[in-house]
């Protein structure tokens, strides 16, 4: 668009604006459908707050679809607040999510060959470079975070992820002694 535009064709730079927009306009409406769908479905699954089964006389899971626009309103906020740093900071949380992700992956990887093992039970799928292939995978999920450390403007979102890693936590917990406390009744 910048090139376009410092060419002097206003034309084509609105243009493709246009275009641009409207991907970015339709890629954030089917994500918030299916947020709102999966966060529907978690909580009819009890794995999300009952709260979220709201839905309007046309079956619309508008709980859950106020959760995308409060997420989607903070994310405008830290761009009004911060707007040279908020793209960096959220591309850095979405790094941090998934190296929780991946992390969390290898490690129950892990424990479930140790588990087998120990049960004498052999795998159909024997993974390739197990336990090797995991520990590369860890080791390579700690480079990421200790070059996320070094880089000025992400290194906050990796202070983060043992917060979050104690939100979920409680938040689990707090489900299990839910699900106990009815299943005793």
């Amino acid at each position: 668009v910048l090139i376009f535009h410092e060419l002097g064709d206003t034309f084509v730079a609105n243009a493709l604006n246009i275009v641009v927009l409207t991907a970015a306009l339709s890629v954030y409406n089917s994500c918030v459908y299916c947020n709102s769908r999966m966060l529907f479905g978690l909580a009819q699954q009890g794995n999300a707050p009952k709260a979220l089964l709201n839905v309007d006389k046309r079956g619309v899971p508008v709980s859950s679809i106020l959760v995308s626009a409060v997420v989607t309103a903070l994310c405008v906020l830290i761009n009004y607040l911060a707007p040279e740093s908020a793209f960096g900071l959220l591309m850095a949380l979405v790094v941090s999510a998934l190296v929780i992700n991946w992390a969390m992956i290898s490690l129950a990887h892990m424990m479930f060959r140790r588990a087998k093992q120990q049960q004498g039970v052999k795998t159909r799928f024997p993974a390739l470079f197990y336990p090797f292939g995991n520990v590369l995978c860890l080791l390579f999920m700690a480079a990421v975070l200790i070059i996320m450390l070094m880089t000025p403007g992400m290194a906050i979102s990796v202070w983060l992820i043992p917060v979050w890693l104690l939100v979920l936590g409680v938040g689990y917990l707090c489900k299990e002694k839910t699900a106990k406390t009815v299943k005793a009744h």
